[in-house]
């Protein structure tokens, strides 16, 4: 034992070597710094960690559970008087099995509470196991000898923010689900019940002597599980051992490698230069902010399957000097004797590719002539990076809280619903970046929307999958995100981009067979489009919703052939027959219903169709009285449907298609800003 200022003894330091979990816990205490990932975890790495402690347990073997660093604070935990102080560490890499073991120990320990007193046997194993739960509770879970008036709890590990009261609560039998706000609380909570459950399970196939036999041989495969130690005393040095355990990127994600390397860099960079203007703490608290806007992100309904992983991708998109990625691509290409098409897709490399040069000035001939060194190229990079996580969680939540605009909110809804976002989210964060540091106005802003709803449109319903023009939105992105870009030059480049891909649009909606040519979610999104327009028209309330009628969800809305497709009810001569095969499948000769009344009217003549006064059936189950107010006037302008009304009806929804996704903001504007009446 060494001893403290104080005179209180406390137990020796961690050193640089391996370590039992039974012996890290030993009058020790962790915590999870602020800047670390939060408790992210999921159903396929606790099975994995089950199955390994089951085996161990079976087999009587030793497992090694990798890595892991801490940083010993300056402060010791006090203690009650007349023991040890505790030493306390931060984990910097580890957070995730540490918290893991913790929840199952605490799940083994409640279910061998359940067991009743009765049943237990007092001698032999049943009363180890009692002693063993007993040593585990105090040793993992809370130290009674944690004075409270140095810390907030008795805990032996505590989270950041909220996942650390959704722990405690865990701990102490006390789930509040109701406060449950994040996705890692939930996690936390959905490892406790995957663990009860595993250990449900085990009970009932195992005698009442083999399971407490059995939970004693977990806790004891938890215990010996071996882990090889690293301890700092600063940031830097964790950075250093960090950057160099995990080259390998194991269960690391492209962000968590980004971090560590460029905390690694600063590292250096300062002990060359005490005074660069960047901090390893600073970048450590950059990537803290961003993993906590992930967690706002995966909340929102927008963008919640989004990965962190691909927002970085996104912000290497719209803001890498092109020069540098192009230097990047040749080198690449060159030592891999493979052409690469993009350095998107191997981002991380050419990330560090880059700073590594600046670092070291292996290419003069890129970096002779950069605007920034080094430390100031890692401050600027975390600096937007930061930003763009930050606009990805607004453009996900926005309209839901707080003021906002609602035209705003309405393009975003419609983009979202056409769901090709993959062209245009590192445009779209570009242009919001713009916005955010008031570069472009909300109007301008709204302009934008509008023709990125336009591109999304009327590119995708023209053109193959495969000749979308991504190339060209991605330039445009990075012009935004690297230059200095005015709002009329933005707005003039989607327009270029608009027309140099887009091929016949009006041709391609007059296709005789638009219904098989394109998506059904354009069609149904092109006709939503009208229907609203037309109830705007006739002055009518909506309360309908553009993203369940480009999904179709819940069936509620459906496409229907006016002229039947099937013509065995129709009674056609042979040359009706051929003039019905030609423009069935026209745009002109479809409609929105529902799907329950689509099924009912199946393929009635349209006569039926449009008025069943006659049948049994409800009255209000056909066009007269559909919930569509296209379907409606359809029914009450026309008593009958063949090839005359049907090109009717397609130069109505063509003219108003041209005007609704023009590019002249005068013809457009007026027919986009019109949304449903009545919110969702």
């Amino acid at each position: 034992m060494d001893a403290t200022s104080s005179g209180e003894n406390i137990i020796e330091e961690l050193g640089n070597t391996d370590y039992t979990f039974d012996e890290l816990f030993e009058e020790n205490v962790f915590h999870v710094p602020r800047y670390q990932r939060f408790y992210s975890w999921e159903r396929s790495e606790w099975a994995d960690l089950w199955n390994d402690l089951s085996n161990m347990a079976k087999n009587d073997r030793e497992h090694y559970m990798g890595t892991v660093i801490c940083k010993e604070e300056p402060t010791p935990i006090l203690t009650e008087e007349g023991t040890n102080q505790y030493r306390n560490y931060a984990i910097v890499d580890g957070q995730q099995r540490f918290t893991t073991l913790i929840i199952l120990i605490k799940a083994i320990a409640s279910v061998y509470t359940t067991i009743s007193s009765e049943e237990a046997p007092e001698e032999g194993s049943g009363k180890h196991t009692e002693e063993s739960v007993k040593l585990s509770r105090k040793r993992f879970l809370k130290d009674w000898k944690i004075r409270l008036a140095n810390r907030e709890s008795r805990c032996k590990l505590r989270l950041q923010d909220d996942d650390n009261n959704t722990l405690e609560g865990i701990l102490e039998e006390d789930i509040d689900e109701t406060a449950t706000e994040t996705p890692s609380q939930d996690r936390l909570i959905q490892a406790y019940r995957f663990y009860r459950e595993e250990l449900k399970e085990r009970q009932e196939e195992l005698s009442h002597g083999q399971f407490i036999s059995h939970l004693d041989e977990l806790l004891s495969a938890i215990r010996s599980l071996n882990f090889i130690v690293y301890t700092v005393d600063n940031s830097e040095q964790a950075t250093l051992i960090f950057e160099s355990i995990n080259d390998r990127g194991i269960g690391l994600s492209n962000l968590d490698k980004t971090k560590s390397f460029l905390m690694h860099k600063v590292y250096l960079t300062q002990g060359e230069n005490p005074h660069s203007g960047v901090s390893v703490n600073g970048v450590q608290k950059r990537f803290g902010r961003i993993y906590r806007w992930m967690q706002d992100i995966l909340e929102t309904d927008r963008v919640s399957d989004i990965g962190e992983d691909q927002i970085q991708r996104y912000h290497y998109i719209s803001t890498i000097n092109t020069t540098v990625n192009s230097s990047y691509l040749r080198q690449e290409t060159n030592r891999r004797n493979k052409t690469l098409r993009s350095g998107a897709t191997v981002y991380l490399g050419a990330l560090k590719w880059h700073f590594t040069n600046l670092h070291e000035e292996n290419d003069l001939s890129i970096y002779n002539s950069y605007p920034r060194d080094c430390p100031d190229e890692i401050d600027s990079y975390t600096k937007i990076l930061r930003r763009y996580y930050s606009h990805m969680e607004t453009i996900g939540s926005y309209g839901q809280d707080g003021e906002y605009n609602p035209d705003i909110d309405w393009e975003l809804r419609k983009i979202f619903a056409l769901d090709r976002l993959g062209n245009f989210y590192p445009i779209l964060l570009a242009i919001w970046d713009e916005y955010d540091s008031d570069s472009i106005s909300e109007d301008e802003l709204y302009e934008m929307l509008q023709l990125i709803e336009v591109a999304s449109f009327r590119i995708y319903t023209t053109v193959s999958r495969s000749d979308t023009g991504r190339n060209r939105f991605y330039s445009v992105a990075n012009d935004i995100g690297t230059g200095d870009k005015d709002a009329a030059w933005i707005i003039e480049e989607l327009k270029d981009c608009i027309r140099s891909k887009e091929n016949d649009f009006e041709g391609t909606l007059r296709n005789q067979n638009a219904y098989n040519s394109l998506r059904y979610k354009d069609l149904r999104y092109l006709l939503y489009s009208y229907e609203i327009y037309r109830r705007d028209e006739a002055k009518g309330g909506d309360v309908s919703s553009i993203e369940k009628a480009a999904e179709n969800a819940g069936n509620e809305y459906t496409l229907d052939h006016i002229w039947p497709n099937d013509t065995q009810k129709l009674d056609l001569s042979e040359e009706e027959e051929e003039v019905h095969e030609e423009v069935k499948h026209s745009l002109g000769n479809l409609t929105l219903t529902t799907g329950p009344r689509n099924s009912g009217w199946k393929n009635l003549p349209y006569p039926k169709k449009r008025s069943r006064m006659d049948d049994d059936e409800e009255n209000d189950s056909d066009y007269l009285n559909s919930d569509f107010t296209i379907t409606r006037e359809i029914a009450r302008e026309n008593k009958e449907w063949g090839e005359g009304q049907i090109a009717e009806q397609l130069d109505d929804i063509v003219d108003f298609a041209k005007r609704r996704w023009s590019l002249e903001t005068a013809e457009r504007q007026p027919l986009s800003e019109i949304r449903p009446a009545t919110p969702d």
